[in-house]
């Protein structure tokens, strides 16, 4: 398999949406066409994120300061809403400016210009995505995860304008000929309106994460299965459970009550380390904490022996 690290695929991704906004926007100067605009706006806010999410990784991976006690995981669920925020108001601003053109009577489509550019944008869309989609499946990162669903959205928008192409091409000679002149308008508004769940997704999930909301059950469900062995191998109740997320990094507190009267250190520590190597297989970052605690249901406090 390919090693993309996180960091190439973001430069990978800045580089890239820094050239498509340079493309699109000479090429929509010059055609005067709505949806390249669009896209070359796209990638002009894509290629600023994308430069912010390649600062934001190298921070995250400084470690701890005196003044960011818990380390600069923040900063990635941060990205990641700004990113879905960008992308809102990128879809706010197509279904804006295009209706009322609709509503003028269209635009007559230059379709020598959109063909020119849409073939490679479209390529290198889709070659970006590949990229960013292999980098998150290698590092895990929410922010790779956000730019991979930015060149799928963008890649459709690229692709709505070979659609449009197509469809003027094909109906111009025909008794429909005058529908051609709001194809490209309609398609952006259409598609714009299609995957605006996306980043409403990202910006509820980022927020979730800002917030210390409990992770998803797809994140949460392998800890839960790992402890749940671990209580049954150790003989212990698992009194209470603490996870949270920010960024690549997890924060897992136990609170444990073993059933036997006494518990020694070497069984304690072998249960939090055994607990450790469990949760560290499915994640980047993990910290985990184990706490004695007595159950309400126990009749006595659990006892730490040596041994």
């Amino acid at each position: 398999m390919t090693k993309i690290t996180e960091s190439k695929a973001l430069i990978s991704s800045a580089v890239g949406a820094a050239v498509l906004s340079l493309w699109g926007g000479i090429m929509a100067l010059i055609s005067e066409s709505s949806a390249i605009l669009l896209d070359a706006s796209f990638n002009l806010l894509s290629a600023a994120v994308s430069y912010a999410s390649l600062w934001i990784a190298k921070l995250t991976q400084t470690g701890r300061t005196r003044h960011y006690p818990i380390g600069f995981f923040a900063f990635e669920p941060l990205i990641v809403v700004i990113k879905g925020i960008t992308i809102l108001i990128l879809i706010a601003f197509a279904v804006g400016s295009n209706i009322p053109v609709i509503l003028a009577g269209g635009r007559e489509p230059a379709l020598g210009l959109m063909a020119i550019y849409v073939f490679p944008a479209v390529a290198l869309c889709a070659l970006l995505y590949w990229v960013c989609h292999v980098g998150h499946k290698q590092s895990h990162s929410d922010i790779l995860k956000a730019e991979k669903n930015a060149w799928f959205i963008n890649g459709v928008i690229s692709g709505a304008i070979g659609v449009a192409l197509v469809l003027v091409i094909a109906i111009q000679e025909t008794s429909f000929g005058w529908v051609g002149r709001y194809i490209d308008q309609i398609l952006v508004v259409l598609f714009s309106l299609a995957f605006i769940s996306d980043p409403i997704k990202l910006v509820k999930n980022g927020m979730r994460e800002l917030t210390m909301a409990t992770p998803p059950i797809e994140h949460t469900k392998p800890i839960y299965r790992s402890l749940k062995g671990l209580a049954q191998e150790y003989e212990i109740e698992i009194v209470d459970i603490f996870i949270a997320k920010l960024g690549r990094k997890t924060w897992v507190s136990v609170y444990v009550d073993p059933k036997r009267e006494s518990m020694t250190f070497k069984s304690y520590e072998r249960f939090v380390e055994d607990l450790r190597t469990k949760v560290d297989k499915p994640y980047t970052l993990t910290e985990v904490d184990v706490i004695l605690q007595r159950s309400p249901t126990s009749e006595s406090a659990p006892k730490l022996t040596h041994g």
